[in-house]
């Protein structure tokens, strides 16, 4: 299989039909070998339109879900963004490409190791990646200028307004009465999130999630 040729089609033929439009997310996902981000047995998939399992009941997105979702961030340079969920670690090798700070949170072991050898052999710099449960935010660098969380949770919860700053933003995958949509958070000046929604969406749930966002004080 030529991969070269297969991510020219998938740019083509899946991300810019989705109206993805925007030059650098294009550039970024056009330089970036998504194969890297998968098991040996799994990189003739690298670039076909559908979610591939990572094991631990998780998995990557499709490539037209993630661009569709980072567009709608509307990243600049100088952003310090915080990826929940790192994964394989594509997403947090795309956003790195995007704006000047991302820290990637994920709570399987398995998984920041093998992001973290991934992205040093990207030689990419400006990417920390930490052991943790973030399912309900992650103050450790806050506040951020934008989230992205990869991973369903049934509400977003009030401990996330903490961790942007008045002009933030949180991509994110929630539970609506309608089933999974993906949607941009925003917080208007009463404080009170706004959604707008992106898409329908099908995704794996975040680990503890349930747990975080249905404790009564």
């Amino acid at each position: 299989m030529n991969l070269e040729q297969a991510r020219f089609n998938m740019i083509e033929q899946q991300i810019k039909p989705w109206k993805v439009f925007d030059e650098q997310l294009l550039g970024a996902m056009s330089s970036l070998p998504r194969e890297l981000f998968l098991q040996e047995e799994q990189r003739g998939l690298a670039y076909a339109d559908i979610g591939i399992p990572l094991g631990h009941k998780q998995a990557m997105l499709a490539p037209r879900e993630l661009a569709r979702i980072i567009q709608a961030l509307e990243l600049s340079k100088d952003d310090k963004v915080l990826d929940i969920g790192t994964g394989s670690g594509y997403s947090s090798a795309l956003l790195s490409k995007l704006c000047k700070q991302v820290f990637s949170v994920e709570i399987i072991a398995d998984f920041v190791k093998r992001s973290q050898k991934i992205h040093k052999k990207l030689a990419i710099q400006n990417v920390m990646i930490e052991e943790g449960d973030a399912c309900d935010g992650w103050m450790a660098h806050a506040p951020y200028d934008a989230i992205l969380v990869s991973s369903a949770l049934p509400a977003l919860s009030d401990n996330f307004k903490r961790n942007i700053n008045k002009q933030g933003r949180v991509a994110c995958i929630l539970e609506r009465e309608v089933g999974l949509e993906a949607v941009i958070a925003t917080l208007d000046e009463h404080q009170d999130w706004n959604y707008e929604v992106l898409f329908p969406i099908n995704a794996k749930k975040m680990i503890n999630a349930d747990v975080t966002n249905t404790f009564v004080f």
